[in-house]
């Protein structure tokens, strides 16, 4: 059920941006975060500069002073990064944690609506924005992007929906749902909303990852652990990226590639037979050069997934360990329930 909305405290809000030689969206996308309606709550912004060349932190320092900096000596990738800002909100005493894109434009509404709808339901571990095309001239939302096109498509399907392999959605029940929310399998890592004591229960981003996937495992986490995850059909954000599979570079391709046979063997919920039933199909589709990331040459697609087994490999010891423990969220759901319900 719902509750009353910072009735009685002023909730502390942290948007974490990860900036990466990104210097020329910084401008815009801090001036929408540090101009936010901070009505009812308090609002801490920082600046992860992850080892950039091009003077974006600089910038912000100079333009934002407000803006809480920190500077990596090295490139971490996406999830090193963002939890370097997570650990720093969390230590400063956040109840929330907002992790937002350089290539992105809040509405000056936008967090406080989170907060809001944060603090009126606390079954929703984490929730996000709706994703629109970005416009650098125009405050408007006006069309989806590719990233919340896709999403509305697949709806509340599991996140390998489109393998077209049967398995459960993973969206809670209708029972108890806020309303205009959609339980789509993740709410990608551009524009998420996490609850700090999902994070502090659950564990920040699995480093593993580096980039891609990330978020998908980050939101079955808190859906092992009790809490709900939902997009807010209402709200939305200006985001330029939003393209996922698109984008064909070998980093893409590489990451994206073994992070997917990563996340299916860490999840609890598929059964071996299902998994390998899935990881075979993936395998003989990258071996012929049509991987996650559209169509490459197939000598370059071999060449890449045998590298790409190796890495998984090499993994193995930390698969083990990441199923034990996601058993272990999973086996804390009753309790956790019970506490976000009372």
């Amino acid at each position: 059920m719902g509750r009353d909305v910072m009735a009685s405290r002023r909730p502390r809000v942290a948007t974490i941006t990860v900036s990466t030689d990104e210097a020329g969206w910084l401008r815009r996308c801090f001036a929408a975060l540090t101009g936010s309606d901070t009505e009812g709550f308090d609002l801490d912004v920082y600046l992860v500069d992850n080892a950039s060349t091009d003077g974006g932190a600089d910038l912000v320092a100079r333009e934002f002073p407000g803006v809480r900096i920190i500077r990596n000596r090295v490139n971490l990738g996406f999830t090193g990064a963002n939890n370097v800002g997570i650990r720093a909100a969390l230590a400063d005493g956040a109840d929330y944690v907002f992790l937002v894109n350089p290539d992105t434009w809040s509405p000056p509404g936008l967090v406080r609506a989170m907060v809001e709808f944060a603090e009126r339901w606390p079954e929703y571990g984490i929730i996000g924005p709706l994703q629109y095309r970005y416009d650098a001239g125009s405050a408007e939302l006006r069309e989806f992007n590719d990233w919340t096109s896709t999403a509305l498509w697949l709806g509340e399907q599991h996140a390998f929906a489109g393998d077209r392999l049967d398995h459960p959605s993973p969206a809670g029940s209708p029972a108890g749902r806020a309303p205009r929310t959609l339980e789509h399998a993740y709410v990608q890592g551009a524009a998420l909303f996490a609850r700090a004591a999902t994070l502090r229960a659950i564990g920040i981003l699995d480093e593993v990852f580096h980039t891609y996937y990330e978020e998908v495992d980050l939101c079955r986490r808190a859906r092992w652990a009790g809490w709900r995850v939902a997009l807010l059909l209402d709200e939305g954000i200006q985001h330029h990226g939003g393209g996922g599979a698109a984008t064909r570079s070998t980093y893409t391709r590489v990451h994206m590639r073994r992070n997917r046979y990563y996340c299916l063997l860490t999840d609890v919920d598929w059964s071996p037979v299902k998994a390998a039933r899935l990881a075979a199909r993936w395998l003989v589709a990258d071996l012929r050069g049509r991987s996650v990331v559209g169509r490459i040459p197939p000598m370059t697609g071999a060449r890449e997934t045998v590298a790409a087994m190796r890495w998984l490999a090499g993994q193995a010891p930390t698969i083990v360990a990441r199923r034990q423990r996601h058993r272990g969220l999973r086996a804390a759901r009753p309790a956790v329930r019970a506490e976000v319900a009372s």
